[in-house]
């Protein structure tokens, strides 16, 4: 039978897993998000005497947004886990009961998608797709 010090550790080690998983979640997306645009960037640049290049612009412009609000939301729940991994950690050994559900905080998922790590990743991409966008108007 593991001791009460020994049930504290393991069930930080369960919130540690999930807290490098939603980090890995967010490794993939960005890593995603730069292919995926840049591929659709690299289409538009080959083609751009074509009637339908600008479209590949706006599905570009799309997929930022949306791999953003995806980055930004496993940033909120990653956080949530900090939260309660945080709980654990102050808690007394015989007071650990193996809830893996994590604090509701007040932080709303538009103001994570503003931390510097998305300003500096995702706002770039944005920035230069909608400039494109509005000197390369049909």
């Amino acid at each position: 039978m593991p001791t009460s010090d020994e049930n504290k550790r393991l069930h930080l080690k369960m919130i540690e897993d999930i807290i490098s998983r939603m980090g890995s979640n967010s490794f993939l997306i960005k890593g995603w998000s730069l292919t995926a645009i840049g591929g659709l960037i690299t289409l538009y640049v080959a083609n751009v005497k074509q009637p339908w290049s600008y479209n590949l612009l706006l599905i570009a412009l799309a997929i930022c947004l949306m791999f953003w609000v995806s980055d930004a939301y496993y940033l909120k729940i990653e956080r949530q886990y900090r939260q309660l991994y945080e709980q654990v950690r102050l808690k007394d050994e015989k007071d650990i009961d193996f809830s893996m559900r994590p604090p509701v905080l007040n932080e709303r998922l538009i103001c994570c998608m503003f931390r510097p790590i998305f300003l500096f990743s995702y706002f770039p991409i944005l920035i230069v797709l909608l400039a494109i966008l509005y000197i390369d108007k049909p």
